[in-house]
Formats: structure tokens, sequence, C-alpha cells
């Protein structure tokens, strides 16, 4: 499945992707930083430690999906619950 960066809170690595079925997933970056634009791809539809492949920048991402099938509404609300450890 292919994602792009949409919103950011790169100071603690918690980052929602627009997939390609334009609904959203939470991701929490262990290493390799995106940025917002950026296309991702892997399993953005499942929770747990994933490996992604950032497209743009050519590099492999360790993430924790947080959250996925969100709406648009639901996005700043999950990523505070991300950040805040929920």
């Amino acid at each position: 499945m292919r994602g792009r960066v949409h919103t950011e809170y790169r100071r603690l690595g918690v980052f929602a992707v627009e997939t390609e079925d334009h609904d959203f997933s939470i991701i929490e970056v262990r290493s390799g930083l995106p940025s917002l634009g950026d296309e991702l791809v892997g399993e953005l539809n499942s929770l747990g430690e994933k490996q992604l492949y950032n497209d743009t920048t050519l590099e492999k991402m360790d993430v924790s999906i947080k959250s996925i099938h969100l709406i648009r509404d639901d996005v700043k609300r999950a990523i505070i619950d991300a950040v805040r450890g929920k």
C-alpha cells in the first residue's frame, strides 16, 4: 500500500499518512524520518511494528503503526493520543 505524509509532529517522530484508500494511518518512526509529502510504501493498513520504504528518499524506515483507517477529522486527536502514549 502507498501513502503520502500528510501531517507531522517531527519532534516526537509521529506522522499522519494519507493512504491510497483516502484514509489515514498514524505512524511513530523509529528510524529514518520522512518529510511532508514523502511517498511511503508498505503495510500502512495494519497495526504494529513494520518496515516501510520511503519512495521519495529511497530509504527504509522502521515504524510503529499506532492507528489505521482514520478519517481526516480524527487525525489531530490520534496524533495527540500517539504522542501521549495512548
